[in-house]
């Protein structure tokens, strides 16, 4: 997928038809600042992490000021794992982390519980519309 950091994407998840709208973050420092520091995010809307290469993720939440599920796809932008619920952090020193489970190229950070109500799953696949 070619995009650099703020672009908007409309995606269509393969298992319910329903849609979802992301906004891309490519460059290091994109990747690195993530949602630190938003107050929120609206639902069905999210964050899509681009990464540099199909590998195991990894998600450090500093400055998060809400909790979050991130949807963990490959590189044909089908789900391998989902992480529902992550807290924000309560300080610097104690702040969650999350990883993929098997390799992923993007991850969907997403407003708590939009995983469950967009009916994301395991094996569901994502085509931007």
């Amino acid at each position: 997928m070619p995009a650099k950091d703020g672009d908007v994407y409309l995606l269509r998840l393969s298992s319910t038809g329903k849609t979802f709208q992301v906004e891309c973050v490519v460059s290091a420092a994109a990747l690195q600042k993530g949602l630190s520091g938003r107050k929120s995010l609206k639902t069905g809307t999210g964050m899509l992490f681009i990464f540099p290469m199909l590998d195991k993720q990894s998600m450090w939440m500093p400055d998060m000021r809400f909790p979050l599920d991130i949807v963990w796809l490959d590189e044909s932008l089908s789900v391998v794992h989902i992480t529902y619920g992550l807290e924000p952090c309560v300080s610097r020193k104690k702040c969650p982390s999350s990883s993929s489970v098997y390799a992923s190229k993007y991850a969907i950070e997403m407003p708590k519980g939009d995983a469950l109500r967009y009916g994301f799953s395991v094996g569901a696949s994502l085509t931007v519309v």
